[in-house]
């Protein structure tokens, strides 16, 4: 066994007793320095610091973590590390009330907006134009090029298939119904300006590094080897991109999720415990990562939610404008034996309106989700085999879903009306409200809203 005085740096009790009685005992060895004469007293821990004990370091140290997640998981360790931060910042922030999230998104609003129009800028300057994007000239002809235009519409669409359906779940927060129309001119008009921004910046990144970057992100990693000029733009790029990601988490994400299962299990869940539900399984169930891990992967991804989105948002609008002629009776949405339930809590025709139009795409869907691409080479490989009808069908997912799903639910609902659940005016509580209106625009008749207090035995007061 080791004893404790052979323990280097621990004086034995000789020394302990001379170190109290001389100060000659307090003198350590004659030490060979790197760069001191040999007559100087001096001693190591004078000398430069060796390179191998310079391992006090940070940001270096997390730049060169090596790699231990497999290539095909679609992260790398130091993304998984980053990934997790980034989900832990967001984690409280998805606590904040809906009625409080205002603020967040005017920041967002305006953050935004600038790192993409200053990435754009810097791109097309460095490049020393937009290369060559708009000078390509088309490789494909005929039906193969219109099919690839309704696909890559399908999947720009995709991308609001969501909101399509949530919206709601923060329109109603608004304090007026008009306030939701503002959205109308201003949601083509800014996706529209956000595409060709994204192209613009890609295709300048094809001049600049050789090769197009679609992800922003790439973009600010090249950055970090500009200098300290550099690394702050990718700081400040960064930082309004994080803002960005939080907004879209929490309105496209979380605060819709947690809503559906509020309703599904009111006992046991919130809004708050909703939100750290959707944070669990959108952030790591379903393994994000790879879903961006390349271009092919994103669109695949995004074209597969129109697939079952395009139908129920056709279903809701119909359903409201069309069947019911925009009259609910809003209590008995919350009553589960109300008017509602229909057939053992099912509305059959909603059911076969969406088995209808989401059947069809399913072939394509599959085809979509298996397709492999090789890292290498670029090829794709199909890993199961449908019809070029298929394909072609589903290249247009949104738009047969949502044409098809309008069509049979109003043309089922036309042959058997649902009159159990039809009111000839909507209902609100206690408050019966005429609503009347005027002209094909919907708009309010003089006076506004027509509210009748009606009491318990049907009478008007």
């Amino acid at each position: 066994m080791r004893s404790f005085t052979s323990i280097p740096y621990v004086p034995t009790g000789k020394q302990i007793k001379e170190r109290f009685t001389t100060v000659k005992a307090w003198e350590l060895p004659k030490q060979k320095s790197a760069l001191a004469p040999e007559h100087v007293w001096t001693n190591e821990d004078m000398d430069p610091v060796k390179k191998e004990n310079q391992t006090w370091t940070l940001w270096t140290c997390y730049a060169n973590v090596p790699n231990h997640i497999p290539e095909d998981q679609g992260i790398t360790t130091q993304g998984m590390i980053s990934y997790f931060l980034f989900w832990i910042i967001q984690l409280p922030l998805l606590l904040i009330p809906p009625t409080r999230l205002r603020y967040l998104f005017v920041t967002k609003l305006i953050a935004a907006p600038v790192a993409a129009l200053a990435t754009m800028g810097w791109c097309i300057h460095k490049a020393g134009g937009s290369g060559s994007i708009f000078d390509l000239q088309p490789t494909v002809s005929g039906s193969t090029k219109a099919y690839l235009w309704l696909s890559c519409m399908t999947s720009v669409t995709g991308t609001w298939a969501t909101l399509s359906c949530n919206i709601p779940d923060f329109s109603r927060y608004a304090r007026s119904s008009k306030g939701q129309f503002i959205q109308l001119p201003f949601l083509p008009i800014i996706f529209t300006l956000c595409g060709t921004i994204g192209i613009i910046t890609t295709s300048a990144t094809g001049v600049i590094y050789g090769e197009p970057l679609w992800n922003p992100l790439e973009i600010l990693a090249k950055w970090l080897d500009l200098g300290h000029g550099g690394r702050a733009a990718a700081f400040f790029a960064a930082a309004a991109w994080y803002i960005a990601q939080v907004g879209t988490n929490i309105t496209a994400n979380s605060i819709s999720a947690a809503n559906d299962l509020t309703v599904l299990f009111p006992r046991y869940i919130n809004i708050e415990r909703g939100c750290i539900v959707a944070a669990i399984v959108g952030g790591w169930v379903i393994v994000p990562w790879k879903v961006i891990s390349s271009a092919q992967t994103f669109l695949s991804f995004m074209g597969g939610y129109a697939v079952f989105l395009a139908p129920i948002a056709g279903i809701l609008a119909v359903d409201y404008w069309v069947v019911r002629k925009q009259h609910l009776d809003v209590p008995a949405l919350y009553d589960p034996h109300g008017r509602y339930r229909y057939w053992y809590g099912v509305n059959w025709r909603a059911l076969l309106a969406l088995l209808l139009a989401v059947c069809p795409n399913l072939p394509g869907l599959v085809y979509s989700i298996a397709l492999k691409t090789d890292g290498e080479t670029g090829l794709e490989t199909d890993a199961v085999r449908i019809s070029q009808g298929a394909k072609n069908l589903y290249s247009f997912d949104w738009l047969f879903g949502f044409v098809v799903s309008v069509v049979v639910y109003v043309g089922v609902s036309w042959a058997w009306p649902p009159r159990e659940s039809l009111v000839e005016v909507s209902l609100y509580g206690d408050v019966l409200v005429a609503e009347e209106r005027r002209g094909s625009e919907g708009e309010n008749v003089e006076g506004g809203l027509e509210g009748v207090w009606v009491s318990g035995d049907g009478e008007k007061r």
